[in-house]
């Protein structure tokens, strides 16, 4: 049987109500009670909350962005072991769903995210659909992956650390 994948037009945007993020102030506890906190979308304004140390922290829509958007292409330099984060671009906090993988920084927003990329490289046929209204569209979430996630030699390694990743839920 064949593992199909349509791409829909579903964009990186489309899973910002929900992103997964080190809490600051737990975090800079020594690590040691290292928490996730939950960046969500209220009003059109981002708020962040940590459920174990009460930290809160909302921005306006208004507000600037603290880092800049989480591109594949930026992850490029991505080591073994090292302190190397991929912020959040509303508050600038490290996401939580990430690891190395392939030499590179495989991450993503939230659950939801994952699933996405998990049917992504385990689907065997991959198909592009046009959007009705604007015809073949290259702004999707699944046109922008990088080419290391599309190979097929990297599919197995890839699955396991998006395994990995959602045991840390």
């Amino acid at each position: 049987m064949v593992i199909r994948f349509r791409d829909y037009g579903t964009r990186l945007s489309d899973f910002e109500e929900e992103i997964l993020v080190r809490c600051p102030q737990c975090y800079a506890d020594g690590g040691l009670r290292l928490r996730t906190a939950k960046i969500l979308t209220v009003n059109s304004d981002k708020r962040i909350t940590c459920q174990h140390c009460s930290y809160t922290k909302q921005q306006s829509k208004n507000g600037k962005r603290k880092a800049t958007l989480p591109l594949w292409q930026n992850n490029s330099k991505a080591k073994s072991n090292s302190d190397y984060e991929i912020l959040d671009h509303f508050f600038g906090l490290p996401l939580w769903l990430q690891t190395s993988c392939c030499g590179q920084v495989l991450w993503a927003y939230n659950k939801a995210h994952l699933n996405f990329l998990k049917s992504y490289v385990q689907s065997r046929l991959r198909e592009r659909l046009p959007d009705d209204t604007l015809g073949w569209q290259n702004g999707s979430l699944a046109s922008r992956l990088p080419r290391w996630i599309k190979l097929t030699q990297h599919r197995e390694k890839i699955l396991q650390k998006i395994q990995q990743l959602k045991h840390s839920l």
